[in-house]
Parts: C-alpha cells; sequence; structure tokens
C-alpha cells in the first residue's frame, strides 16, 4: 500500500484532533466510520460537509448511550483523510481506511474521479460507500455504492423546467464545468436538458481544478453573445472568481448554477455586487429551524460556514446507523437489506427514498427535496422547491 503524504494523514489526526469522536466509556466496543472527502482546496466546502455531517450524527448517536447493533453497543468513531481532489490521494486513504483502520463503512468523496478508482476496491472488499459523486458511471454494477444526493441527472428537468418559466428573457445559453470526469458528465446532460426545452448552448468551455484567471476563458463565453450562463459544478469559490470576472468584462447576464451551490463562497469571492441575482439549488433552507440546528452543531468540528451537503452527509449516516441497528449485525450484505428496507426514510427536511433502478440499474440513487435560491443583499433567500423522483 503507497504511504499517506503527511497533508492526507493530518486531514484524518491531528488537524482534525479536536473534532474527533472519542469512544465513550458506556460502549462496549468502537465502530470505526470512514470519512473521504476534499478537505482542503477549492472542494473544502464539499469535503468538509461530509466530514461535518457524520460527525455531528456520530455525536448524536454517542450522545445518547451508542448504537445497539445485535446485542452490542458501539461508539462511533470517525476517522477522517483527504484526497485533495485527486484518485492517487483517494486509493492510498481507502487502503489505509480498510487494512489500517478497520473501516467497513465510508461516507464520501465528492471527486467521481477518486470514486470511481477506490470502487473496485470497495466492492471487492464489500465496503459500503456513501458518495455524492455525480458520474453516471458511479452506480453501474455497484453492490455495495450508494448515491446519497441528486445529481444533474436527476434535477435537470426540473432546474432547466424553472429557468423557462421563471427567467423567460433566456434563449441562449453557455456553460462552463471543470475538466474532468464530474465536469465533463454533468455538462453533458445540462447541454441535453437545456436543448431538449428549446434553449440554445451557444458555448460550452471547461477549466482546469486549480485554475483562478479566467479572463481569456470568459472572453470566449461572452463572445457568443448568452442569456445566461450555467456554472455547473464549478467549486463555488471558483464560480464567485468566474462571476466576478465576468462582470468585470462587462457581462449583464443571468447567471445559475445548478449543482454545489454554497451562497457563502459565492459571495465571498465574487463580492455582493457582482452575485446578486445568481439562482442555485441547495438541500434545504438556510433559513430554515433545521439549518439553525445543524449550523450551531456544525461549529463544533469545523471553523467554515455550514453547506448544504452537510445535510446530505447527516442524513446518510443516520440512514447507515438505522440500517444497522435492524440489521442487528455488521455483515455488509445484511446492512445492504436493511437499508433497502428503509424507503421512505424521514430526512432532515423531508421524506427520502431509493430509486434510480431504471437509470442506473440498482435502486441505490436516493431522492431528496430541492429548494432554489436566489442571491440578495449577499443572502440566498429560497424562491421554490421541488420534489425529485
Amino acid at each position: 500500500m503507497p504511504p499517506l503524504s503527511r497533508r492526507v494523514v493530518l486531514a484524518g489526526t491531528a488537524a482534525l484532533g479536536a473534532a474527533a469522536l472519542a469512544p465513550r466509556a458506556f460502549a462496549q466496543e468502537t465502530l470505526k466510520i470512514g470519512v473521504l472527502g476534499t478537505l482542503t482546496g477549492p472542494g473544502a466546502p464539499w469535503g468538509l460537509a461530509i466530514d461535518g455531517g457524520a460527525r455531528i450524527a456520530a455525536k448524536e448517536v454517542n450522545d445518547r448511550g451508542g448504537l445497539k447493533i445485535g446485542d452490542k453497543s458501539y461508539a462511533i468513531e470517525i476517522v477522517a483523510y483527504d484526497d485533495q481532489y485527486k484518485a492517487a490521494n483517494a486509493v492510498t486513504a481507502v487502503n489505509r481506511l480498510i487494512e489500517v483502520d478497520g473501516v467497513r463503512f465510508i461516507l464520501g468523496p465528492i471527486a467521481s474521479a477518486s470514486t470511481l478508482a477506490i470502487k473496485p476496491l470497495t466492492e471487492r472488499e464489500k465496503v459500503l460507500l456513501f458518495t455524492a459523486s455525480w458520474s453516471s458511471a458511479i452506480l453501474k454494477d455497484a453492490d455495495y455504492v450508494y448515491r446519497v444526493g441528486p445529481t444533474t441527472q436527476e434535477f435537470a428537468p426540473a432546474t432547466v423546467a424553472w429557468v423557462k418559466a421563471n427567467r423567460p428573457q433566456v434563449k441562449r445559453v453557455a456553460t462552463i464545468s471543470a475538466n474532468d470526469e464530474t465536469g465533463w458528465n454533468s455538462q453533458r446532460v445540462q447541454k441535453e436538458a437545456y436543448t431538449k426545452a428549446g434553449f440554445e448552448i451557444v458555448a460550452a468551455e471547461h477549466f482546469e481544478r486549480q485554475q483562478t484567471d479566467f479572463r481569456p476563458l470568459v472572453t470566449k463565453l461572452l463572445a457568443a453573445n448568452p442569456d445566461s450562463i450555467e456554472l455547473d459544478t464549478t467549486p463555488p469559490a471558483t464560480s464567485g472568481l468566474i462571476i466576478r470576472q465576468a462582470r468585470e468584462q462587462g457581462y449583464r447576464g443571468i447567471f445559475t448554477k445548478f449543482g454545489g451551490f454554497d451562497v457563502a463562497e459565492i459571495v465571498r469571492t465574487g463580492g455582493a455586487e457582482n452575485v446578486e441575482g445568481v439562482v442555485g439549488i441547495l438541500q434545504a433552507d438556510p433559513a430554515s429551524p433545521e439549518w439553525a440546528r445543524l449550523k450551531t452543531a456544525f461549529a463544533q468540528f469545523h471553523k467554515n460556514e455550514m453547506g448544504d451537503y452537510t445535510f446530505l452527509f447527516y442524513d446518510a449516516a443516520r440512514l447507515l446507523f438505522s440500517a444497522l441497528e435492524k440489521a442487528g449485525r455488521t455483515d455488509a450484505d445484511a446492512v445492504v437489506a436493511a437499508l433497502a428496507a428503509q424507503s421512505p426514510f424521514p430526512g432532515t427536511v423531508g421524506e427520502l427514498h431509493w430509486g434510480g433502478r431504471e437509470t442506473y440499474g440498482v435502486a441505490h440513487q436516493l431522492y431528496t427535496p430541492l429548494f432554489f435560491l436566489e442571491i440578495n443583499n449577499g443572502t440566498g433567500r429560497v424562491i421554490g422547491k421541488a420534489a425529485l423522483s
């Protein structure tokens, strides 16, 4: 097994030491749950959301006396590693989680390249993987992989229909996505959905994940004279930079970001005056009591602003813990059967249910409510809601 870099090790130990959930005295045994995500860099808001959601759910279990599996009580311990949005790091980390840490259940990662790289190993070892990666290949031939949030495949019909109904001035759409598996797949689905709805795709560009100067790319997009620019799965902080640089070049059209929305990060890098009116989607309402509760809990573990993916992985962890208790053992196939039986499941902001068999060949896609938000005066305001099925 290749050695983990010091940076990756620290993400799972010292750097998160203050947030570690140590076994409590009441528990007879410890059950380790792995977290694998981008904990540093542009994608960090998503990775920290995975970690935060897992830790909040684990703390709740530990505070009530542990997880009762059969005739044993377990304390939940979170073991986290940073893949830095790199497939090679994910492979190294998952080997350590399985071989050294003894983990059989993993939350994350979010990067499609990382998930596809580790999937053969987790499938072979019957390790359950709960991911939010967007590639359509994630659930292909997947016995032990679950996707815990909607992808462009699930929500594009609803989001494009919203644009058509609520932004009638939009006829010509440009789209920009990351130059990797996540971006390629999502942009393809976005283009198909917009075209099917009668929009004209006038430009479709890609960028590198570490890129910060988008002026040449923005110049190409604006030369196509779009009415709207779809930011797709572009990381929130990067989205803010693109918006600001487009405004600086005189673009006064509409921005939508249907995928990975984070109001605080977009405002921080784009500037409130530039991102006014940007529309995106979230898994929860930032003004809701549920958001306030999880935000307070999240702050015990991380200093950054909480994102909506915390809801996805908090509920995913709750689903897993419930399935373990119902299965009465930690055997992978028993937990898989228990997960299937928990549909619908009472999620934090609405009913959750498994589906996707017709699309992916397996009912391992979790369908969740979807909230439309518009940025006004630096904050996100809910302007609509959709139920996905």
